[in-house]
C-alpha cells in the first residue's frame, strides 16, 4: 500500500510516438495543478477527523468494559483479536517485511503496550474527558523531541504553544481534581501512556518505513503489544471475566475493529501522509468529542472551565506543529 502523492499528468517526449492529437493537447493549467493538492487537503482532513472520532469513542468504550473485566484484560484481548485479523489478512506481505519486524515490535510496545495499555489501567481513576486531554498532549511532547534532536528548529511560536497545552491541561486537570472524578495517580498513569505514545509517533517515519504494508504494521504492532499485557493480567491473577454478556463482547469488538484496525491504520497513514508533527494537529479533537460524548452516553458532567481548558490545548495543538 504506497501513499505517495504522485502527479497524474502524463509527461510525454518528443519521438515517443504520442499521437498528433495527444501532442496537441494542453499541458494541465494552473487551475488544475491546484486542484489536486486541495482534493489530498480535504481527504486529509477527512482522515484526521473521521480518526479524531474513533478514538474519542475508543476513550468512552474502554471506560465502559472496564466495568466488566479488568484493564489489562480488555486492552490485551482487544488487541490480540486486531492483531490476528490483520496479520492473517496480510500474511502474504509478512515474508517480504520479515526485516521490519523487529521495528514494528517496538512500536507495538511504545504504542499498544505502553499507550493503550498504560491508558486503560489509569482509566478507572480518569474521566473519559480526561484521559482524551490528556492525550492531546501528544504533539506537545512530539514538537519537544523533534527540536531536541535536531529534526526541527523550536521557533517562537511553538515555545507559545507548548505554554498553552500545559496550561490547558493543567486547568483541566485541577478543574477534575476538585470534583473528585479523577486522581492523583490517574494522571500520573496517563500522562506516563502520552509519554509512550509521542516516542512512538517521534519513531514512527523510522520504525514503519515507507512501503510497509500498514494494515501488515497496525497488526503486527497490536499482537505484539497485546502480549505483555496479557501476561501481566495473567501473573496478576485477574482472570477471565465470569460472564462474557452481549454487551462486553459488543464493546471488544468495537475497541478491536473500530478503534485498533481502523483508528490505529488511520494514525499510520496521516502520519505517512504528513509526517509525525502535522498529523498531530489531529490530537486536538478527540478531547472536543470525547468530552461531548462521555456527557451524552457516560453522564460525566462538564464544567465551563474544563470546557475552556480545550480551547489553548487546540490553540497550542496547531501552534506547536506549524512549519
Amino acid at each position: 500500500m504506497t501513499m505517495d502523492d504522485r502527479n497524474d499528468v502524463p509527461h510525454h517526449r518528443p519521438g515517443s510516438g504520442t499521437s498528433a492529437a495527444a501532442s496537441a493537447r494542453p499541458p494541465a493549467g494552473p487551475a488544475l495543478a491546484a486542484r489536486k493538492p486541495a482534493a489530498g487537503s480535504l481527504t486529509t482532513v477527512g482522515l484526521a477527523v473521521l480518526w479524531a472520532l474513533l478514538w474519542a469513542l475508543a476513550f468512552i468504550t474502554t471506560k465502559l468494559a472496564l466495568q466488566d473485566a479488568a484493564p489489562g484484560w480488555v486492552v490485551g484481548v482487544r488487541c490480540l483479536l486486531a492483531g490476528a485479523v490483520l496479520v492473517a489478512l496480510r500474511m502474504r506481505h509478512l515474508p517480504a517485511a520479515r526485516g521490519e519486524l523487529g521495528r514494528l515490535t517496538l512500536a507495538g510496545l511504545l504504542t499498544t503496550t505502553g499507550y493503550l495499555g498504560v491508558i486503560g489501567f489509569a482509566l478507572p481513576h480518569l474521566s473519559a474527558g480526561m484521559a482524551a486531554v490528556l492525550s492531546s498532549g501528544t504533539p506537545l511532547l512530539v514538537v519537544t523531541l523533534s527540536a531536541a534532536s535536531g529534526r526541527d528548529r523550536l521557533r517562537p511560536v511553538h515555545a507559545a504553544g507548548l505554554v498553552l497545552g500545559v496550561l490547558g491541561i493543567v486547568m483541566s486537570a485541577v478543574d477534575r481534581l476538585n470534583m473528585g472524578v479523577v486522581t492523583v495517580g490517574g494522571i500520573v498513569l496517563g500522562c506516563c501512556a502520552v509519554c509512550c505514545l509521542a516516542v512512538g509517533t517521534f519513531l514512527t517515519p523510522y520504525l514503519v518505513r515507507p512501503g510497509t504494508d500498514l494494515f501488515l504494521a497496525t497488526g503486527w504492532q497490536s499482537l505484539t503489544g497485546a502480549v505483555p499485557l496479557l501476561l501481566v493480567t495473567a501473573f496478576t491473577g485477574q482472570s477471565v471475566p465470569a460472564g462474557l454478556g452481549a454487551r462486553l463482547i459488543g464493546l471488544l469488538l468495537y475497541l478491536a475493529l473500530g478503534a485498533s484496525i481502523l483508528g490505529m491504520t488511520l494514525w499510520l497513514l496521516l502520519i505517512r501522509r504528513v509526517g509525525p508533527s502535522r498529523a498531530s494537529i489531529a490530537q486536538f479533537m478527540p478531547p472536543l468529542f470525547s468530552i461531548a460524548l462521555s456527557a451524552a452516553l457516560l453522564g460525566e458532567p462538564v464544567t465551563a472551565l474544563e470546557a475552556l481548558a480545550v480551547l489553548p490545548v487546540a490553540l497550542s495543538t496547531v501552534l506547536t506543529t506549524r512549519r
